[in-house]
């Protein structure tokens, strides 16, 4: 199991958790049991102090009643016996008794106990009490009186008595007195029976004990002595505990809340620990991003979990974003920004440290017309063709970049001007290698190179070195391409390195002014083939040159450059030769051909390429020739191709062929106007004809008007087939 950041937090808290509860069992819970019971018994020793203190505050008092009514005692007329003198007694005890509700008796007692004069607030029909034998130096205390039970009294001998009488003041405990001996509570009083009876449904007690009932009170007994020290009676007081249980509440409460906050503190920590604190890093690193020269920081650093792969997702997404805004998409070289950031920096290095420091800027030759000739699709593979022999021939140090659309150029740092002369050379060697293809055009792709370094003292900034080299590139260009040209420093003029450029263009004009009896043998001969197929069908007359001068319309219309045009006239003019391998059944048929003859019909630009694979100088013709009757939807024939598979040069023938054959009149059908014919071409645009070149059929044939298909004959208008037809530059990579 990997232990994530929520296995991590989980774990925590199921250990926090056991942790509250094995503290709570051997710790918490005992130690609250044990405060509690401590304050039980501090409760119960307050309340058995309560009655103890009340109950000896009134013997005291009876005391003092005792002492100050022995004093001033008559005994001749207060205690003498007979009625009267019974009269005289109560008068004297409920006078003499300044608070008589805290006495119930008095009595008057001889020396062996027996009670000879007594005043009494109770009922005249009391039972006569037998006052128990107690220690003579007892005055006060607590004794069992046989029909009253437990009474406090207090006893004062007679001063001077020669028959050592005493006073006695008694004091019943009724409830009103309990109330009074234990405040707050309820206090009863039992007689000592002898052993304590037992509830079945109870547990046992003592008789000096406490305990606590469900409804929240506590209960105290204790055991009453007389002046003997025998057991008399037993108190019990129940008083209700609420403070008591707040307070053991609140500590619980405490303790749990306490714990809580631990715990919450715990999982926070931990969270911060493992989630919020990774992310505040990450987050801190991610502001800090852009001052790292445009590279992401190191943001897994000390990241764990999921903050760890977002920072990984994050990282790996800037590498990505940084790489896409230095790099060009298509060359994966260093693109236009990111070469003059580097420039810059490199420059005013070597300025500082005079290191030496060179800059190579290069053009591709023709670049705009090998684009419009074979496409963007075959401009993209040339361009990549260029870029991989740069990369193949640079060093690590070095790099390489596109900075334009066919415009690439070169920084090479601790490198001088004929080292960095060498290194383009390399680049112009390995292209020389190279070939780039498409269905139409294969092409040795040339260069132009200027290099320029910081050996010229005019050099004050990045941007004069780019000049320099950008007017060595420009004299390349001037001295026919495919050269390398120098910035000379001594003289602050360009210097040629290569001069491949212009011995091409003398090779041309070699070329150009060959004997002109050969061209006019293939003229003748291919002339001699079209007057064939006239003769053979009389409708095909003014055919090849009418579909010459449509191709040549529409090419010019779309802006092709002048050697496929050239390449368009040839392909025009042979592109129906094949047709004389068909017999007359088939190309003078007056009706429908069925479908033998329909085959035989559609072998036709097989069999002009059969004738024209002998002639090398039309090997570049035939791509035209072969597929002028494939259809842009890749219904046509006899490949079935479609789209931008098929050859533009066979595109626009098919367009140029189309239109001629629609206003012709044939054997099996009528001519119809240029406005149907045009009609009839524009509903074929995208599924028999390209509609790029619809297009420009559509303007030529709007500028035109009627004028175009009038016979090219009775225009004056002529084959420009020139001598350029038969040298190698018509590939365009000798321009």
């Amino acid at each position: 199991m990997k232990l994530t950041s929520p296995t991590l937090l989980l774990l925590l808290a199921a250990a926090a958790t056991l942790g509250i509860f094995l503290t709570d069992a051997m710790y918490l819970r005992p130690r609250v049991v044990a405060q509690e019971r401590d304050a039980l018994e501090d409760e119960a020793k307050q309340t058995r102090d309560q009655v103890t203190r009340n109950l000896v505050e009134r013997q005291g008092t009876l005391a003092q009643i005792a002492v100050a009514m022995a004093s001033c005692a008559n005994e001749n007329d207060m205690f003498a016996k007979g009625p009267v003198v019974k009269e005289k007694f109560d008068l004297w005890a409920s006078q003499a008794v300044s608070e008589p509700k805290k006495l119930d008796m008095v009595w008057l007692v001889d020396a062996v106990g027996n009670v000879t004069q007594r005043w009494s607030r109770l009922d005249s029909t009391v039972i006569q009490p037998k006052i128990p034998v107690i220690p003579d130096d007892v005055s006060k205390g607590v004794l069992d009186l046989e029909g009253y039970g437990p009474v406090v009294f207090a006893r004062q001998k007679l001063p001077e008595d020669p028959r050592q009488r005493s006073l006695w003041f008694i004091m019943l405990i009724d409830s009103q007195v309990r109330m009074g001996l234990c405040s707050g509570g309820d206090l009863t009083m039992q007689r000592w029976t002898g052993p304590l009876m037992e509830d079945p449904k109870a547990n046992k007690f003592d008789a000096d004990s406490q305990w606590v009932f469900l409804d929240k009170s506590l209960a105290v007994s204790w055991v009453v002595y007389n002046p003997n020290g025998k057991v008399i009676a037993f108190f019990r007081a129940s008083r209700s505990l609420p403070y008591m249980h707040r307070q053991a509440g609140r500590k619980n409460v405490l303790i749990i809340l306490s714990l809580s906050i631990g715990l919450a503190v715990l999982v926070i920590v931990g969270a911060h620990i493992l989630v919020t604190g990774p992310i505040v890093r990450l987050l801190r690193r991610l502001q800090d991003v852009d001052q790292v020269d445009g590279e992401a920081a190191d943001l897994t650093h000390g990241l764990r979990g999921e903050p760890l792969i977002l920072a990984q997702q994050l990282q790996k997404a800037f590498r990505d974003m940084a790489h896409i805004s230095k790099t060009d998409e298509l060359t994966e070289l260093a693109n236009r920004r990111h070469f003059e950031e580097v420039l810059n920096a490199f420059f005013h290095q070597a300025v500082r440290y005079r290191r030496p420091l060179s800059l190579v800027t290069i053009d591709v030759d023709f670049f705009k017309a090998i684009n419009d000739a074979g496409g963007h699709l075959l401009g993209d593979e040339l361009l990549k063709t260029v870029s991989r022999a740069i990369r193949q021939a640079c060093r690590q140090a070095d790099l390489p970049a596109r900075i334009g659309g066919d415009e690439f150029a070169i920084l090479l740092p601790e490198t001088t001007a004929p080292d960095a002369a060498a290194v383009a050379e390399r680049i112009r060697k390995i292209l020389s290698k190279e070939t780039t293809s498409s269905e139409e055009l294969q092409l040795n792709v040339t260069l132009s190179i200027g290099v320029a370094d910081l050996s010229s003292k005019e050099v004050k900034t990045h941007a004069d070195l780019v000049n320099h080299a950008d007017k060595a590139l420009y004299v390349a260009k001037e001295r026919g391409r495919n050269c390398i040209v120098e910035f000379d420093a001594t003289t602050g003029e360009p210097k040629a390195l290569s001069d491949e450029g212009a011995s091409k263009n003398n090779l041309q004009k070699k070329l150009a002014g060959l004997d002109s009896r050969f061209k006019n043998v293939f003229l003748q001969a291919v002339q001699e083939i079209v007057d064939l197929i006239e003769q053979r069908d009389h409708y095909m007359r003014d055919h090849v040159q009418k579909v010459q001068r449509y191709v040549v319309l529409i090419s010019r219309e779309m802006g092709l450059p002048d050697a496929l045009i050239q390449r368009l006239e040839i392909s025009a003019m042979m592109h129906d030769i094949g047709m004389l391998s068909l017999p007359d059944s088939v190309l003078l048929c007056p009706d429908t051909l069925n479908e033998e003859q329909t085959k035989a019909m559609k072998s036709h630009p097989l069999q002009a390429v059969q004738m024209m694979q002998g002639m090398e100088f039309l090997e570049q013709e035939i791509p035209a020739v072969r597929s002028h009757h494939e259809c842009f939807d890749g219904s046509g024939y006899p490949d079935g191709l479609a789209g931008a598979e098929i050859p533009l040069t066979a595109r626009i023938l098919t367009v140029a062929d189309s239109f001629d054959a629609i206003t012709t009149q044939r054997t099996f059908r009528g001519a119809k106007t240029t406005a149907q014919a045009v009609d009839e071409i524009r509903t074929g645009a995208g599924t028999q004809f390209d509609p790029a070149v619809v297009k420009a059929f559509l303007r030529v044939a709007e500028q035109l008007g009627d004028r175009l298909v009038i016979s090219p004959r009775d225009e004056g208008f002529q084959v420009t087939v020139t001598q350029d037809l038969f040298k190698e530059s018509v590939s365009l990579d000798s321009k």
